[in-house]
């Protein structure tokens, strides 16, 4: 039986709207699938399940270290892109994000 997950509900927080909450779950969802390694998935898989809150999960260092060393890929390979494979990714993304209803 799949393990219960919270809703995107539970990322809404001060200076964050609906859409960018969906954004983070979206996000958590994909790390917990293992989208970024063994100790993202285990550390989005803690959040969905509401045993450790974000806030808290991003102080554990084993969490802060994996996510800023993806952080850094994703940055490098975001600069790598030409103008052009930029926009194609934002609209690919929108429009995911468009199909989910966010």
């Amino acid at each position: 039986m799949p393990e219960q997950e919270v809703g995107f509900e539970e990322f809404l927080a001060p200076g964050r709207d609906r859409e960018q909450a969906r954004v983070v779950h979206k996000a958590l969802q994909h790390l917990a699938a293992g989208g970024a390694g063994d100790v993202l998935q285990e550390m989005a898989r803690e959040v969905l399940s509401g045993r450790v809150g974000l806030r808290e999960a991003v102080r554990v260092g084993a969490y802060a270290d994996a996510l800023g060393e993806h952080a850094h890929v994703a940055h490098k390979a975001w600069e790598g892109m030409t103008e052009e494979e930029r926009d194609r990714c934002l609209a690919d993304a929108r429009s995911s994000l468009d199909a989910e209803g966010a």
